[in-house]
């Protein structure tokens, strides 16, 4: 309830700032505002208010439910050209046509898909004889662009293309314009104390995707982004940290997604074996998410990398 009133507020305030109309108020609960419940979304509108560059042509090149609210916080807040960040278009690509369907229909539902298009592509058609479809954004280009935890899922959708990825994407950055990486530096093979739980279930939950015939998501850490960027042909302006917490509810996600493995696992015995060690991993998590303080612990962190190519800065650009 608190999340939806700020909510309110903030959009309140920018509208009477702006003098647009504010959305229709059943879409006020759906937006992601100011990155108000995400400190790394936060950390990129605090950055572009600082550059004072619009956001223009926007691309989100690995779009999901999460980052459309966002897009549509900005474009609500930001779609009057005079305004110094202004907001024009959005392109949202994913490899994933559930996916499409999905943020398709949420675009319709938050009122803002005659503002841009939900794509299917994969980044990986058209290098090194990958055919079978459109090659995605040729001939495009955006003023922002975001990859929000693209990098972990590359190895999903296109195993082994994340450093041609970020090669792709800074070629479709218009002259001046700025582009925004985020991802979750990877969990750690153990850990002290209780956050070495969630190691253990990270590692039963990926044990149950390959057993499952399929692909976990491979998150990069953040030196392995920034030799990626500069091998691109980008400087990397800026590296942020956010330490992650962890409670029960979110490792509860994780081992959901362990259990929803199973029904594609062939051997019935494995299938027995590994469902009852989920079981029991989730009452021990349980337990002790209610033996320490808040039901949470710190472990990890996300980031968010500012990447620059000085090659492709107007007489104007900033940066």
């Amino acid at each position: 309830f608190l999340s939806i009133f700020t909510t309110n507020i903030l959009l309140s305030f920018a509208f009477s700032r702006t003098g647009l109309a504010p959305p229709p108020k059943h879409i006020w609960p759906q937006l992601v505002v100011g990155g108000q419940e995400d400190p790394a979304l936060a950390h990129i509108e605090n950055n572009q208010r600082k550059l004072g560059k619009p956001y223009g042509d926007f691309l989100d090149a690995g779009t999901g439910i999460y980052s459309l609210r966002w897009i549509a916080g900005l474009l609500y807040r930001y779609s009057d050209p005079k305004s110094p960040l202004a907001f024009r278009s959005f392109v949202a690509v994913t490899a994933d046509a559930n996916f499409q369907r999905d943020v398709q229909a949420k675009a319709e539902e938050l009122e803002i898909q005659e503002w841009g298009s939900v794509r299917l592509g994969n980044w990986a058609v058209g290098y090194h004889g990958i055919t079978g479809e459109e090659v995605v954004c040729e001939n495009e280009m955006f003023d922002t662009i975001l990859a929000d935890y693209l990098v972990g899922a590359v190895d999903y959708f296109a195993p082994f293309y994340q450093d041609l990825l970020l090669e792709r994407l800074a070629r479709l950055l218009r002259p001046g314009g700025v582009m925004y990486l985020t991802g979750l530096n990877p969990i750690p093979e153990k850990a002290s104390g209780v956050a070495d739980t969630f190691c253990r279930v990270t590692k039963l939950r990926d044990a149950c995707i390959l057993l499952a015939r399929s692909r976990p998501y491979r998150e990069h850490p953040t030196d392995w982004v920034v030799r990626h960027l500069e091998k691109s042909g980008l400087d990397v302006l800026d590296v942020a940290t956010f330490p992650r917490k962890y409670n029960y509810g979110k490792i509860k996600l994780q081992l959901d997604e362990a259990r929803s493995t199973l029904q594609f696992m062939p051997d019935k015995e494995i299938k027995e074996a590994i469902s009852k060690q989920i079981d029991n991993l989730d009452d021990e998590c349980k337990k002790v998410c209610e033996s320490i303080p808040n039901g949470e612990f710190e472990l990890g962190f996300d980031w968010v990398s500012r990447p620059f190519n000085y090659s492709l800065v107007d007489v104007y650009g900033k940066f």
